[in-house]
C-alpha cells in the first residue's frame, strides 16, 4: 500500500471522517443517499501540500457518495456543471448523442460543456439530465461569467503598503479598490468602496482565503465586490451562489 493510501487507514483519519458525516447527517451532500444505499465517502475540496488528511478544518471537507464522490473527482462523467453552449439543427438524425451509455440518433445537437471535463455533443433528453442542478445559463450570465474571467486574466495590480506597514497589491474597479494580503495559498482580500467624486474610502472587513491560489483569491474578490456595488437582486443572488461554490471548490 502506497505511503498516500496508508494516511487513510488509521485512527486519526477514522475519527475526523466520523466527524465530517456526523456533521453532514451521514447523507451524501450532492444526491442525499445515506449508508443504507451507499457507502460514504469524505472529500476534501481542497489539498495542501505536507499536511494530513485529517489536519484540515471541517469547512474544508464534505460528506459524499462513492459515486458523488468519483465525479467530484473527475473519474467519471460529471452529472452537473455542465453548461449548454448552443443548439445545431443537423436536418435530420445525422448524429449521435455522445453521453456515455446513450448513443442514440439525433438531429438537434446540444453543445455542452464542463470545465473539468470538455465537450459533449448530446441530445434533447441528455441535456435535459445533463443540466438539469445547472439550467441554460442566460446571455447576461455568460456576459458576466466572462467579465470575471476578464478581471482575473487583465487586471493590472500594483504595490503598496498601509499605514502599519503591512504589505498588500491592489487593482481597482470602477473607482473601486480591491487589496490582496499575504502569499499564495496564505492570502486575505479586502474590499475598499469608494463613491466616484467623494474623497473618503469605506474599507470593508478583510476576509481570510488561505490554501487557494492568488488567481482563485482574485476570482473570490472581484466576485465579492460585485456583489457589494450591483443594484440588481437577481445578479447579486447569481453572484452569492457563484461565490460560495468557489468558496468551497477552488
Amino acid at each position: 500500500m502506497g505511503q498516500g493510501k496508508k494516511l487513510y487507514v488509521n485512527k486519526n483519519w477514522a475519527a475526523y471522517s466520523e466527524r465530517v458525516k456526523r456533521r453532514d447527517g451521514f447523507k451524501c451532500l450532492r444526491c442525499g443517499r445515506g449508508p443504507e444505499d451507499v457507502t460514504l465517502q469524505v472529500h476534501h475540496n481542497t489539498y495542501i501540500t505536507h499536511k494530513a488528511p485529517w489536519e484540515y478544518a471541517l469547512s474544508d471537507c464534505r460528506t459524499l457518495c462513492k459515486g458523488c464522490h468519483a465525479r467530484e473527482h473527475d473519474l467519471i462523467e460529471p452529472d452537473r456543471g455542465w453548461t449548454l453552449l448552443s443548439i445545431h439543427d443537423l436536418g435530420g438524425p445525422a448524429g449521435n448523442c455522445e453521453r456515455k451509455g446513450c448513443g442514440a440518433e439525433i438531429r438537434y445537437a446540444h453543445y455542452a460543456y464542463h470545465p473539468n471535463w470538455g465537450y459533449l455533443v448530446v441530445g434533447s433528453t441528455c441535456v435535459e439530465y445533463l443540466t438539469r442542478a445547472d439550467r441554460l445559463l442566460s446571455s447576461n450570465v455568460i456576459h458576466l461569467y466572462k467579465n470575471i474571467s476578464d478581471f482575473v486574466n487583465s487586471s493590472e495590480w500594483s504595490p503598496g503598503f498601509t499605514q502599519k506597514g503591512k504589505k498588500f497589491i491592489r487593482t481597482t474597479y470602477r473607482h473601486h479598490q480591491i487589496r490582496l494580503y499575504g502569499d499564495e495559498l496564505s492570502h486575505s482580500f479586502q474590499i475598499v468602496l469608494k463613491e466616484k467624486g467623494v474623497r473618503w474610502h469605506n474599507f470593508a472587513k478583510a476576509i481570510f482565503a488561505s490554501g487557494k491560489s492568488t488567481t482563485a483569491v482574485k476570482e473570490l474578490a472581484y466576485i465579492a465586490l460585485r456583489g457589494m456595488i450591483s443594484k440588481r437582486e437577481e445578479e447579486k443572488e447569481l453572484l452569492r451562489s457563484l461565490y460560495r461554490e468557489l468558496k468551497i471548490n477552488t
